[in-house]
């Protein structure tokens, strides 16, 4: 029989700490107030403005805003490469550098949208989430927009719910 002397003070500790955060902040905060984007393919602007209307929502010190001009643009938004998904430059790339997010042709609107959000949250920094549900997973079931380790559930409650806690939690860390 074994007997494990444990201290109240480490016992308090392990009964009272937090869990740890998940989220990866994975690059360099933007410096202002705004990051400025500019959107290469005006079929999918609807789908990018709303992505950043979801972030935006945060008041996390930093908004994105959008330019009609790309020479005035931080981050150029293009669409066109293949299959459905996207990619980002993750964070500040450094004032002498204009950050690109890549969207692919082979989603509807709906994933483009989610496809968006998880792209702009590289852009504010965020890396992939490797350990508990929210969508800056690394991938997603394109069927039904659901993120890798969350629960199945229909694309509706992912449009309604783009970003989750520990989404929120990573961008707040970051800004707040």
């Amino acid at each position: 029989m074994r007997i494990w002397v444990v201290s109240l003070a480490v016992l308090g500790a392990l009964l009272l700490a937090a869990p740890a955060n998940a989220y990866d902040e994975a690059g360099r905060p933007w410096p202002g107030p705004r990051i400025v984007y500019f959107v290469d393919a005006r079929e999918q602007a609807k789908e990018v403005e709303a992505g950043a209307r979801q972030w935006n929502k945060l008041r996390l010190g930093v908004r994105f805003s959008r330019t009609m001009s790309p020479s005035k643009a931080q981050v150029r938004i293009r669409y066109g490469s293949r299959g459905c998904g996207g990619a980002a430059i993750v964070g500040y790339p450094g004032r002498r550098f204009q950050s690109e997010v890549r969207l692919g042709r082979g989603c509807g609107d709906s994933l483009t949208f989610l496809t968006v959000v998880h792209e702009l949250g590289h852009v504010l920094g965020l890396g992939h989430e490797r350990r508990r549900c929210a969508r800056m997973n690394a991938s997603a079931d394109y069927g039904t927009g659901t993120p890798d380790r969350c629960g199945r559930r229909p694309l509706s409650y992912w449009l309604a719910n783009p970003l989750l806690g520990d989404d929120v939690a990573g961008a707040r860390a970051l800004y707040d």
